[in-house]
């Protein structure tokens, strides 16, 4: 058994120098390959990494993942979206629009923008934000909210959907 093992590592040494050998049979030794130091992350097991550097935020090219607008969420009784409001307390010296995002952050993509009075069906909240589901181009479309859902789901239209500042967004019903 033994000398298997000397067997076996001699022939490791042997090949390992055959590698290194240069191809033309002259006895320089090669270049010694460059080698990079290990940093300290580098040297930690995967789950000392995950302890020690948590993992980012899911992220696409603007910021959070987008977070679509729930409807029914109230239950199966109730309309679909629960309030409805209209944008108000734009700076009209300013930029006078509501941006509409793909999440509830400002870090993250601006989809629409809403001028003020412009209705909103009120779906969802989260952190200072509205989930609303709007027609931009015709007040009178059926959203398709003011009617309850069987289970809760993710709007899927007719009308745009997004999340808005609820500082800029008066409740009138609901």
């Amino acid at each position: 058994m033994k000398t298997s093992l000397v067997l076996t590592a001699t022939l490791a040494l042997v090949l390992t120098a055959c590698e290194r050998a240069p191809a033309d049979g002259t006895s320089e030794t090669p270049e010694p390959e460059e080698t990079t130091k290990a940093s300290p992350a580098d040297i930690l097991t995967p789950a000392e990494k995950t302890a020690e550097t948590p993992a980012p935020p899911a992220m696409n090219y603007d910021g959070p993942i987008p977070m679509p607008i729930r409807i029914g969420v109230d239950g199966p009784e109730l309309d679909s979206c629960g309030s409805y409001g209209e944008v108000t307390g734009l700076n009209p010296k300013g930029d006078n629009y509501l941006s509409v995002r793909d999440a509830p952050s400002a870090e993250v993509k601006e989809r629409d923008r809403l001028d003020p009075g412009q209705g909103v069906h009120i779906c969802a909240e989260s952190n200072g934000w509205y989930g609303v589901v709007y027609d931009k181009g015709d007040d009178t479309r059926d959203c398709g909210t003011d009617s309850p859902v069987p289970t809760p789901r993710n709007y899927t239209g007719p009308c745009a959907q997004g999340w808005v500042s609820k500082k800029f967004v008066t409740i009138i019903a609901g």
